[in-house]
C-alpha cells in the first residue's frame, strides 16, 4: 500500500507539473502577442490581478480560507516575495539581455531546486538526479541555442530570477498539504497584484479588445501555471518533479510553431527528445525506488 501511494503520488506530481508548464507556456505566448503594447508592470499586473479574482472566486465557493494558517504565513509571505521577485527578474533579463540567454537562465531553477530541498531540506542527492538534471539542462540549451553575449549585470539577475524562483517553490514544497492550493495562490497573487498596482499608470494605454482578450489569457493561463506547480510540489518532492519543468522549452516550441509561425530548427529536435529521454528516466528511476524501498 505504501508503494502503491507513493507511486500515485508521484504520478500526480509529475501530471500537476506538465499542466503547470503547459500553463505557463501559454502565458509566455500572450506575453508575446502583448508586447510592445503595453509595460512590463502593466503585464505583471494583469497576470496577477486575473489570477487573483480567479482564486477570490474558488475561495469563497469552497469556504477555504484567504490567508491561511497562522503558522504558515511566514512561510506564505516568503513564496510571495521571492515569487515575485522571480517574475520581475526575469522579466528584466528577457527586455535587456538576448531572450533566448535569459530562458535559458531561467531554466536553470531546477538545479536550484534540487540543491535547496538536499541541502536545506536534506532530501536524498543521488548521481541519477544529478544525471538527469544536467542532460535536460543541456537539452535546452540545444532548444534555445544562447549566443551569451549580453551584459554581465542583466544575465546574473536573470540566475537571480532562477534562484528567487526556486526558493518559491521550496516554500510550497515546504508547506505541503497544509494549507489548500487557492490560498497560496491567493496570498501570491494578492501580494503582486498590490505590489505592482503603482507602476500601472505609467504609458497607459486603453486596450482594444483583441488585447483585453490577451491581457485576461495571460492570467488564465498564469492561473493553470500556478494552481499545476502548487498541487505538484503538494503531491511529491520538489527534487523529484522540478525536472519536468523543463518540458516548458518543448512546450514553448512546439506552441511558437503553431501559433506564432516560428521555425523549429533540427537543434531544437535534438533538444525536445534529450528533455523528454530524461524526463521518461526520471520517473521510472523514482518509479523504481518507490518499489525497492516496498520490498
Amino acid at each position: 500500500m505504501v508503494e502503491n501511494s507513493n507511486n500515485k503520488n508521484l504520478r500526480l506530481g509529475i501530471i500537476f507539473m506538465i499542466i503547470s508548464t503547459l500553463g505557463f507556456s501559454f502565458m509566455q505566448i500572450f506575453v508575446k502577442l502583448t508586447a510592445g503594447k503595453y509595460t512590463l508592470m502593466q503585464q505583471v499586473f494583469m497576470r496577477n490581478f486575473v489570477m487573483l479574482i480567479i482564486c477570490a472566486i474558488y475561495i469563497l465557493v469552497r469556504g477555504s480560507s484567504f490567508l491561511g494558517e497562522k503558522k504558515n504565513r511566514k512561510l506564505l509571505l516568503m513564496r510571495s516575495t521571492f515569487g515575485y521577485m522571480g517574475v520581475i527578474f526575469n522579466f528584466y533579463a528577457i527586455n535587456n539581455m538576448v531572450v533566448a540567454d535569459a530562458g535559458i537562465l531561467q531554466r536553470t531553477s531546477p538545479i536550484f531546486v534540487v540543491l535547496i530541498a538536499c541541502f536545506l531540506f536534506k532530501e536524498k542527492f543521488t548521481l541519477e538526479r544529478f544525471l538527469t538534471l544536467t542532460f535536460s539542462f543541456i537539452g535546452a540549451i540545444f532548444v534555445v541555442r544562447p549566443q551569451f553575449n549580453s551584459r554581465l549585470l542583466p544575465a546574473m539577475v536573470g540566475m537571480s530570477s532562477a534562484l528567487s524562483s526556486a526558493i518559491a517553490y521550496m516554500c510550497v514544497s515546504k508547506i505541503g498539504k497544509s494549507e489548500k492550493t487557492e490560498t497560496i495562490i491567493f496570498v501570491f497573487s494578492l501580494f503582486s497584484t498590490i505590489c505592482s498596482f503603482p507602476f500601472i499608470f505609467n504609458n497607459l494605454n486603453i486596450p482594444d479588445l483583441t488585447s483585453i482578450i490577451y491581457l485576461i489569457l495571460i492570467g488564465i493561463a498564469s492561473a493553470v501555471g500556478q494552481f499545476g506547480l502548487t498541487i505538484s510540489y503538494q503531491y511529491a518532492n520538489a527534487s523529484d518533479v522540478s525536472i519536468f519543468n523543463y518540458l516548458g522549452i518543448v512546450f514553448v516550441v512546439i506552441l511558437g510553431k503553431l501559433i506564432l509561425n516560428e521555425s523549429v530548427s533540427i537543434y531544437s529536435l535534438i533538444g525536445i527528445s534529450l528533455i523528454f529521454s530524461m524526463s521518461l528516466m526520471s520517473y521510472l528511476l523514482n518509479t523504481k525506488k518507490n518499489r525497492e524501498k516496498k520490498a
